[in-house]
């Protein structure tokens, strides 16, 4: 029988009655056994679930809430640092600043953060824990009006490889601290709080616009040349389900008033009239929530791309030829970008790569049983090998994908090297691996294979961090 440390948390084993609750995570798709799962209550006990699965060599898997898409927060036969039990929340006497651990849901952030009249735009599912969420960038609710949580992230403590506690922001430790702003969870340390600028909020005007399937797809050009020279303080995603649903919607918020709104919408709504609509003006914790659903554990996968302006007409008649009795469960979402926020901040201040994207896309697939695995796969795996012409080459890293063969230069783009760079620096061993980590060093043809640019590749070579 494995003898775990007594300082790193509780541990919860194969014999423990909670175990099967323990090991499992939101997607069903992967229903891995790990040999444990630790729960540690600080930085301590995290660093101790650290050190003894670097020091018996075990692998672990780091996680918060146990959302990520594709697995990479568990592991078969090795160690799961789960940090749920990490759910401070603290807002300093001049409510500018808020420190929160990675363990506390988005909606007790939310209403935390409300209770004092702010808030930090984090994303849109109250249901999930902040952990996951933070440094892949945070496109949320409030992203062309107030920027990604990156953007309002001014420090954070984490524990290394060596299980040493380092506070971390621009004048400590700056280079893991620009990487920590996009380069994705679980690369260099385990996060075990951040601390967030906060601004004020009040009342927002939340609206949902729906329009029937047949001629959505000149909606959604309408749709996305509208947001993109929209008022920056208009948050907005277009979702296009199967046409056996019928429907292509619009949902959003606005931080204004109904009537300045409604001026706003006004081109669109007067050139494509909706079915249905709803324009509502309410505190902004009672919109918490509204722009996404609670779904139970399923089976799912996200497939992800970036745009760097509106779909031509050869991309919408292919998006629209494959909704076109899709399976049920599947659908694309596409989140407007740009906006003032996003454009105004220098792009060498973090590691997102992506500022220049106008629209977020992710196809999506909802199913149960695993009997029907391979009509949705086939789905998201036809559209996005078809759409992938009309898109950038990139993708957002916190709606990962096990299938995409270019992940780092898609993640990472020419911010790859210099994330390598801190890598090499702060986790020399590879301590913290899994299935798409930033590596320490490639050979020649593993960059090539990667897709990486000529550019991209200098620049490795230039830093010592390629070998023939």
């Amino acid at each position: 029988m494995d003898r775990y440390p007594r300082n790193a948390g509780t541990v919860v084993s194969p014999a423990d009655p909670d175990y099967e609750r323990a090991r499992r995570i939101w997607n069903n798709r992967f229903d891995c056994r790990p040999r444990a799962i630790m729960y540690p209550r600080d930085e301590a006990e995290t660093a101790a679930a650290l050190g003894y699965a670097r020091d018996n060599e075990v692998p672990f898997r780091i996680r918060s809430g146990g959302h990520n898409s594709e697995g990479f927060c568990t592991v078969d036969d090795g160690i799961i640092i789960d940090l749920s039990k990490l759910g401070s929340i603290a807002v300093n006497n001049d409510r500018t600043r808020a420190v929160i651990s990675p363990g506390v849901m988005l909606g007790e952030v939310y209403a935390n953060l409300w209770s004092v009249g702010g808030t930090i735009p984090a994303g849109v599912c109250p249901d999930i824990r902040i952990g996951g969420h933070v440094l892949g960038g945070g496109i949320g609710m409030l992203v062309r009006s107030r920027g990604l949580l990156i953007d309002n992230l001014v420090g954070l403590t984490v524990v290394d490889a060596r299980g040493e506690t380092l506070q971390v922001d621009a004048d400590h430790h700056p280079d893991l601290f620009w990487a920590c702003k996009g380069g994705g969870g679980g690369n260099y340390g385990i996060a075990t709080s951040y601390t967030f600028e906060m601004r004020p909020i009040s009342d927002v005007t939340i609206f949902k616009l729906e329009w029937d399937w047949q001629g959505g797809m000149a909606v959604l050009d309408a749709w996305q040349h509208w947001l993109l020279a929209a008022d920056s303080r208009v948050n907005a995603r277009f979702n296009v389900f199967s046409s056996t649903v019928g429907t292509v919607m619009t949902v959003g918020l606005f931080e204004g008033s109904a009537e300045e709104l409604k001026s706003i919408l006004q081109p669109l709504v007067e050139k494509f009239p909706p079915r249905e609509s709803f324009v509502r003006t309410m505190p902004y914790m009672e919109c918490v929530g509204t722009f996404s659903e609670q779904v139970p554990s399923i089976r799912a996968k996200f497939v992800p791309a970036l745009s760097a302006g509106p779909l031509d007409s050869d991309a919408l008649k292919t998006l629209e030829r494959w909704h076109k009795d899709a399976p049920t469960g599947v659908k694309t979402g596409l989140y407007g970008l740009g906006g003032e926020v996003l454009g105004s901040v220098p792009p060498d201040s973090s590691a997102f790569a992506h500022r220049d994207a106008s629209i977020c896309v992710e196809y999506l697939g909802h199913w149960q049983g695993a009997e029907h695995d391979r009509e949705h796969l086939g789905w998201l795996s036809g559209v996005r090998a078809e759409m992938d012409a009309f898109m950038t080459g990139g993708a957002y890293v916190n709606s990962p994908d096990r299938d995409l063969e270019n992940w780092l230069h898609a993640y990472y783009g020419e911010s790859l090297p210099r994330l390598m760079d801190v890598k090499r620096r702060y986790d020399p061993d590879n301590v913290f691996a899994f299935e798409q980590s930033i590596p320490g060093s490639l050979t020649l043809p593993e960059a090539r294979a990667a897709g990486l640019t000529d550019k991209v590749v200098e620049d490795l070579r230039a830093r010592g961090l390629l070998s023939a």
